[in-house]
C-alpha cells in the first residue's frame, strides 16, 4: 500500500506514525470538516522527528495539508477503530 487512510482517534496514533515511518501517503479526516475533508502528508514532508506529533490532531492542522472532495487520490488501505463495551458494567 502506498497511500493509507487512518482515523483520526487517538487509539489509532500508532497506525498514523507507523505509515509515516514507512513512507506512505497518509490520510486523515478532518474532524467536524473545519478546513478539508481529509488532511494529507505525503512522505517526505515532515522531518522523523516530528511524525509523533505529526500525527496528532495539532500536528496534522499543522504539518498536514487539507484536501477537499475533488482530490481523487485512489485509498490502499483504510484503518478504522473499535471499541467493545460490557454492557453490565460499562467497562472498555
Amino acid at each position: 500500500a502506498k497511500v493509507v487512510k487512518v482515523n483520526p482517534d487517538t487509539p489509532q496514533k500508532s497506525v498514523r506514525v507507523a505509515a509515516l515511518r514507512s513512507e506512505k501517503t497518509l490520510y486523515v479526516p478532518q474532524p467536524r470538516l473545519r478546513t478539508g475533508f481529509f488532511s494529507r502528508i505525503q512522505p517526505g514532508k515532515v522531518p522523523p522527528e516530528k511524525y509523533n506529533f505529526a500525527a496528532t490532531a495539532g500536528g496534522m492542522k499543522q504539518l498536514a495539508e487539507p484536501m477537499d472532495l475533488d482530490d481523487r487520490t485512489k485509498i490502499d488501505v483504510v484503518v478504522i477503530g473499535s471499541s467493545a463495551v460490557n454492557p453490565e458494567t460499562g467497562m472498555r
